[in-house]
């Protein structure tokens, strides 16, 4: 008789995060689960500290989190994954303690050395809060007027109030950061001479140059970054837009410019009509600034577009109208001035081995009149503050740091967020900052950070336990929003779920 062997494997925590998919997925690793479980039993304090202990900038991401969690989802596979970026928000809105920002980093005593953090967007701002609790003295600089970077530059106003993100930073930076504004790195205050101050730098001045594309006529007045774009209207400048604009990109950057344009001229179309994450971004601005006609042209086709379902969902609801798989040729010019943009048949985005390599159906012309073009084609930093400091860069210009812990080549120094990976969401800039404290304090003292002391999880077979009858047959509940004939100025297009609608929700 042949001797059987059985493999056992043990249910740690480690086990059950890997195979919670929604946590899994998630940068900061969010217990889901768990507060999605809480509000289903209308415990929504116990569902708001769940939600913040991981997250310090849980009341943002609850309204503009890209949400990977709900992409993996198991629900997902019966019908549709549970909303669970707007049940993060319920738990926020009916929690009975008000707007509190989360963090599970211990106080620890006064180090006595000084950390410089560049950048006072998400990124850095979690490092300098998590950094000023692990003893640190902490000074962050910021080049602008206003913290936040791109949640406060490039989120406009209508996605996330600025009130909220507000008294968001100023509880994160209550702790004890020490904050510059209107100092730029470079300016006054060199490089050099944060490196012979502090300790330790840390760097997430984002990626706030917008991308140019090598066609002919991108030099013609009328087009416009649309970076540059979203920054001025966020500050509150008047940019003026041509009658027909054209928005470039099919990213979320590109939405939220085509919905702000789209506001000023109460354009509405079907709601089945599929138009495009920059590029989307561009555009909904666009129609917010005034324009009367919106479009927006991308090589990908609408099932690839990089931007986010929903946010395209919204914006073709506010009139934007989409050329997916169309590439720009050349920008169709007279006298200098923009009028139209040619634009050619993209068959396919990327080779059989997943790489960016667009091909074009040659013959398949066509222009595109328009006063504006906004180009939102991706982002890039700039380094130029740097001085003589060399960092290593990865090919498409960005600063190569250890993944685990955010560290360049240069010791001592830093990177995170856009700076280190390009354009992203602001929860992985916020994983970023949280990962470079932790290894900026091991560099500093040769000690990891206190994990706190959690009882170790046990398996309770619970009998009589029993999914509420008809979960699995509830539809996805919709988050309310705003009726798009009432969208206009700063208004929050979303409202959230009711207590009641969070809690069916949340039993799915």
């Amino acid at each position: 008789m042949s001797e059987s062997k059985l493999n056992a494997k043990v249910i740690d925590a480690g086990w059950l995060r890997q195979n919670v998919s929604c946590r899994a997925a998630c940068p900061v690793h969010t217990n889901a689960q768990g507060y999605i479980e809480a509000i289903a039993q209308g415990d929504f304090d116990s569902a708001y500290k769940l939600a913040r202990m991981p997250n310090p900038f849980v009341n943002i991401c609850a309204r503009i989190c890209g949400h990977p969690c709900e992409a993996a989802c198991r629900r997902g596979v019966h019908d549709q994954a549970l909303s669970i970026r707007a049940l993060k928000r319920s738990a926020a809105d009916f929690s009975s303690g008000g707007m509190r920002s989360g963090g599970a980093i211990p106080r620890l005593e006064k180090q006595n050395k000084k950390i410089a953090v560049v950048g006072g967007g998400p990124s850095g701002i979690t490092a300098a809060h998590d950094l000023t609790l692990l003893g640190y003295d902490v000074t962050l600089f910021e080049g602008s007027e206003h913290l936040g970077g791109m949640l406060y530059m490039g989120v406009p106003e209508y996605r996330l109030p600025r009130n909220v993100l507000q008294t968001e930073i100023e509880s994160l930076l209550s702790v004890g950061v020490e904050v510059h504004t209107k100092t730029r790195i470079g300016d006054k205050i060199k490089f050099a001479d944060l490196r012979r101050e502090f300790s330790a730098i840390y760097l997430a001045v984002g990626a706030q140059k917008g991308r140019n594309i090598p066609i002919k006529g991108v030099e013609a007045d009328g087009v416009v970054n649309g970076i540059d774009f979203l920054l001025n209207v966020n500050l509150g400048y008047k940019v003026p837009v041509g009658r027909r604009v054209v928005v470039i990109g099919g990213g979320n950057v590109a939405v939220d410019v085509a919905r702000t344009a789209a506001r000023e001229a109460g354009i509405i179309v079907p709601e089945d009509d599929r138009s495009h994450d920059p590029a989307i971004d561009v555009a909904r601005s666009a129609i917010r600034a005034g324009a009367a006609e919106v479009h927006m042209v991308c090589l990908e086709s609408y099932d690839e577009m990089p931007a986010h379902e929903d946010e395209i969902v919204e914006t073709l609801k506010e009139g934007v109208i989409l050329h997916d798989s169309r590439g720009p040729r050349r920008v169709v010019t007279v006298e200098g001035k923009c009028v139209g943009l040619e634009t050619v048949q993209c068959v396919s985005v990327f080779d059989e081995n997943g790489r960016f390599s667009p091909k074009f159906a040659e013959g398949t012309e066509s222009v595109l009149d328009c006063d504006t073009i906004l180009l939102a084609v991706g982002q890039q930093p700039d380094l130029s503050f740097l001085g003589d400091v060399k960092l290593d860069l990865t090919p498409g210009g960005f600063v190569k740091a250890i993944p685990t812990t955010m560290a360049t080549n240069v010791p001592g120094l830093y990177v995170g967020g856009d700076l280190a990976f390009g354009a992203r969401t602001a929860i992985e800039g916020i994983a970023d900052g949280r990962r470079a404290a932790r290894a900026m304090h091991k560099f500093l003292s040769g000690s990891d950070v206190p994990v706190e002391n959690l009882p170790k999880p046990r398996l309770t077979p619970i009998p009589m336990h029993k999914m509420p009858t008809g979960y699995d047959h509830i539809p996805r509940q919709e988050v309310p929003t705003i009726p798009v004939d009432r969208r206009s100025g700063i208004t929050e297009v979303e409202v959230g779920f009711t207590r009641e609608q969070a809690m069916l929700e949340a039993s799915r």
